[in-house]
């Protein structure tokens, strides 16, 4: 996972003072296998207010994957509006949380979907290649977001450049890549914005669309078959960094298989060295829901904690750069799926759930 660049102002004494102790009782080699800050993450809803993020630090998140919706921010040519991206990847930093942008949707003035991917004319991919260009130059090391506005929105706050970016969202099922699934596509798609990031900061890392366990839908694609395929075609091993996982399955023992399936297909193509992101993982809170992710609250709790709690004690070994649940909070719409309403760590009113406590301890 990205490095979280340390805050001013917080005491050094305090720091000596821990290590000393820590060292003292002879835990220190045990304190430096723990897993990082950044490896608790979260896939937050999109109407956050102060309270949200107040919440957010105390369960001790440390990283937050956020959309950055080309359609929504460039709805017309050559017209930005970061305004919105502004203020969340603003207030997760003031709070200490590293955010992980999501690069996706193609605008109206260039496709009619916006699952459509901007790789269909040589106009697509050169306007998709300057937007990258620009939220790099905004959001990434040396941005001028961090050294025009965020000082003016969080006074004397620590700036947390993007230093991951992840590109488009599963793209091995039809609904997020339009018409259906093309490794091909998506291959040239990752190529030109691995390079559109690189020419502005060589430092970032790219990270793979998410990639369901099993999507389901016409031509949707197992995620470990679309990645062998992927790391196939030309250019595709050096345009990405990090291979990601969307491993929604009944239980956590059926999870931990998926992520060994991908660990196999990155050492089988070549990437072995490359991490696993589990950039969406989580379980409903209500057994009334439909399907095999709905759960009570005990449940719920209880998947969270193993989940965490194995795939942090495997990190090292099965390559894993951090966990992201899905998703924050509680909400009436609109539904993603059957089961999203409820998966929050929080209820829509913000009271805490028995999946909250449980992150908080983990990630402590």
């Amino acid at each position: 996972m990205p490095t979280i660049h340390a805050r001013a102002g917080r005491s050094a004494w305090g720091l000596f003072a821990l290590v000393a102790v820590t060292a003292a009782t002879g835990l220190l080699s045990a304190t430096a296998q723990a897993a990082p800050h950044t490896f608790y993450g979260l896939v937050p809803n999109s109407d956050l207010r102060a309270a949200d993020y107040r919440l957010m630090q105390k369960a001790n998140v440390g990283s937050a994957r956020v959309s950055l919706f080309w359609h929504v921010i460039e709805a017309r040519k050559n017209q930005f509006d970061w305004g919105a991206t502004d203020a969340v990847i603003g207030a997760l930093a003031a709070s200490n949380i590293q955010a992980l942008p999501s690069l996706f949707g193609t605008p109206k003035w260039l496709a009619k979907d916006p699952t459509k991917p901007p790789v269909g004319s040589k106009r697509q991919r050169a306007e998709w290649s300057e937007f990258i260009g620009e939220a790099v130059r905004r959001y990434g090391n040396g941005g001028t977001y961090w050294s025009s506005v965020y000082p003016t929105q969080h006074p004397g706050e620590t700036p947390l450049p993007i230093a991951a970016w992840q590109v488009w969202n599963e793209v091995n099922g039809p609904k997020h890549f339009h018409p259906r699934p093309d490794v091909g596509k998506y291959a040239q798609l990752l190529k030109i914005t691995s390079e559109a990031i690189k020419r502005g900061d060589r430092s970032a890392e790219i990270v793979t669309s998410g990639l369901v366990s099993k999507p389901t839908g016409k031509g949707g694609i197992e995620g470990w078959n679309y990645l062998t395929k992927l790391l196939k075609e030309k250019g595709a091993k050096r345009s990405l960094d990090h291979a990601a996982l969307h491993p929604y399955a009944v239980d956590e023992r059926r999870l931990f298989k998926d992520v060994k399936k991908m660990r196999r297909a990155l050492k089988k193509g070549g990437k072995k060295k490359a991490q696993t992101w589990i950039t969406e993982v989580g379980w409903s809170s209500d057994r009334k829901g439909k399907g095999k992710l709905a759960k009570s609250p005990t449940e719920q709790a209880t998947l969270l904690k193993k989940t965490y709690t194995q795939l942090a004690r495997k990190r090292t070994s099965w390559k894993v750069g951090g966990v992201y649940w899905y998703t924050w909070r509680d909400s009436r719409g609109p539904r993603v799926c059957d089961w999203c309403p409820t998966a929050g760590l929080v209820k829509r009113n913000l009271k805490p759930k028995p999946a909250f406590n449980q992150y908080r301890k983990l990630a402590r």
